[in-house]
């Protein structure tokens, strides 16, 4: 399953940063790992989302992130001041694989 989110998160929500090289899922724990190579960094970046809730409402799938630390200690206080506990609308391409999910 990562194997097939990755070219798909490449191209839509990545697309503007850089690019994810790595990614692993367990939905069973609904937690997440990925390293991310963006634009204007040496080295990757990795994210580990330690929890997360999928929301489907109205036909739209929102994404619910609720503990997330990164590699870069800035990062960590930027997702945690402007993501946690936040709906972010995922795109449609990136709704529909992750509805799968649930």
């Amino acid at each position: 399953m990562e194997s097939m989110a990755l070219p798909m998160l490449n191209n839509s929500l990545l697309k503007p940063y850089g690019q994810a090289i790595n990614l692993r899922l367990n939905s069973g724990e609904k937690s997440a790992a990925i390293t991310l190579e963006l634009k204007g960094e040496t080295q990757p970046v990795d994210i580990k989302i330690e929890k997360y809730d999928l929301l489907p409402e109205a036909e739209k799938l929102y994404l619910l992130l609720r503990a997330v630390t990164t590699s870069r200690e800035w990062l960590t206080t930027l997702a945690r001041e402007h993501l946690i506990n936040k709906k972010i609308e995922l795109p449609q391409q990136v709704a529909s694989y992750a509805a799968k999910l649930l």
